[in-house]
């Protein structure tokens, strides 16, 4: 996973896995999963992007059988980065991607939009 922090509520259960970082409290949970990228990204690709990561998000949307709510910018540690809300019954799950150099950063978050909203102003890419 390429070098990165954040901060999760610290009485909730990590699992870790080779390129993945999940910590749950019931059925709430923050996940966060390392992809490479193919070609290096930069900030100037920032709207090229965006397609794709919609359509992707459709997918998951059609999977869960749940809906693409919102879709918005946030700046996680500094970052431009593309955030989805998907509503999946009474429950919506953040998805933010993190693009960075050769690395893809995709964070879950499917608790409280406090626990959420800390997930994102508390992340920091460590180099």
């Amino acid at each position: 996973m390429p070098p990165y922090r954040f901060e999760v509520p610290p009485d909730w259960k990590p699992d870790a896995a080779k390129g993945r970082y999940v910590v749950r409290q019931g059925s709430d949970f923050v996940q966060a999963q390392s992809f490479p990228l193919v070609r290096p990204y930069t900030d100037a690709l920032f709207a090229k992007v965006e397609p794709e990561l919609a359509l992707r998000m459709g997918a998951v949307a059609k999977q869960t059988g749940g809906t693409v709510s919102a879709s918005r910018t946030v700046s996680p540690g500094g970052i431009r980065s593309h955030a989805y809300d998907l509503k999946i019954g009474d429950r919506t799950d953040v998805y933010t991607f993190v693009l960075r150099g050769r690395h893809e950063l995709q964070l879950i978050c499917s608790a409280d939009p406090g626990v959420c909203d800390h997930l994102i102003s508390s992340f920091a890419a460590t180099t």
